[in-house]
């Protein structure tokens, strides 16, 4: 059955310049694809003229203040409203027409076409990457209602398979547990509300540069930048290519400043070493049983077989060059 996909982002003022930016990259690499700018709040003018130039008029950008306010959303303490926007994806009249909807965060730099990551096989209501942190700190099972043993993904990218999600009512079980402030706000509360219901994402879509930066930029699908900023006057972890892209993709904007370092801030010496101990650090900090800590799931090698499901995991081919 063909699916009709699209992609967005969501941002507040504050992170509009970068979501262009990174809606942008997705344009030049993915051809024709609808896609989203929603956000919340009044963008400077200047800010969004550049940014309707810089997308041209290739993506929506959506002003969906009144209908966030609308829904009453009791975000806490948390200081935006746009982050949550996301979990209102079955509710949004822009994305009635989709089946499959793929969410990036503006931090997230793509190197390849997101019409891939919509067309990957999908058996569930949702696709998502592991939070590697999670594997050496697995503190977040004592704070949040979940299995033993229950892994935990990043939402940082996701692709929503919205007749599942709509069927199951999984967006608005997470609304609600969100608005009850379960640790780790909306993205705790999409590892509540999904537990069990959530496909493994090839971990190319999603490579964070505080876990992940052993895979060079140049071979990530995304690289997401969890840790520096690009735009940050001290970008911890961002390669030089990747800010290269950046800088490339800010020309001409009134953003091309806050990218014009000539060399991206490397992580600490001691962070490096003391990554050379996270195994070991995890087993000393995580202090669950240990039946309660340990994962049932068997682990697998990579197959050469595109993705197929199993019983509790999910191959994947892992990609060459």
């Amino acid at each position: 059955m063909s699916q009709k996909p699209c992609f967005f982002f969501a941002a507040d003022q504050r992170y509009f310049p970068y979501t262009c930016l990174a809606a942008r990259r997705v344009l030049d690499l993915s051809g024709a694809v609808d896609g989203f700018i929603l956000h919340t709040g009044v963008i400077p003018s200047d800010d969004r003229s550049a940014g309707e130039r810089l997308l041209d008029a290739r993506i929506g950008i959506i002003d969906v203040t009144k209908f966030m306010e609308a829904t009453n959303f009791n975000r806490g303490t948390h200081p935006t409203l746009a982050t949550y926007i996301r979990l209102f994806a079955d509710q949004l009249p822009e994305f009635e027409p989709y089946d499959r909807i793929a969410y990036s965060d503006a931090d997230v730099l793509f190197n390849r076409s997101i019409a891939d990551l919509c067309k990957t096989p999908l058996n569930a209501p949702l696709l998502a990457a592991h939070d590697e942190q999670s594997y050496f700190d697995a503190k977040y099972r004592q704070h949040l209602p979940m299995q033993p043993g229950a892994p935990k993904f990043n939402a940082g990218v996701l692709l929503f398979n919205m007749p599942l999600l709509r069927a199951e009512g999984l967006l608005e079980r997470t609304r609600q547990l969100a608005s009850e402030h379960v640790y780790g706000m909306d993205q705790g509360a999409l590892n509540v509300a999904f537990e069990g219901r959530w496909q493994t994402m090839h971990p190319f879509w999603n490579v964070m540069t505080n876990y992940s930066s052993q895979i060079p930029f140049s071979r990530c699908y995304a690289r997401h930048f969890a840790w520096g900023k690009p735009w940050e006057p001290r970008p911890v972890g961002v390669e030089v290519d990747a800010m290269a892209v950046y800088r490339d993709l800010a020309k001409g904007t009134p953003w091309a400043g806050r990218f014009s370092r000539s060399w991206p801030v490397k992580r600490g010496l001691m962070k490096n070493f003391g990554r050379k101990f996270d195994a070991i650090s995890g087993i000393l900090l995580n202090d669950e049983s240990a039946n309660a800590g340990r994962d049932s799931t068997p682990k697998r090698s990579a197959p050469s077989s595109p993705i197929t499901p199993t019983s509790r995991c999910w191959q994947f081919s892992i990609p060459s060059g």
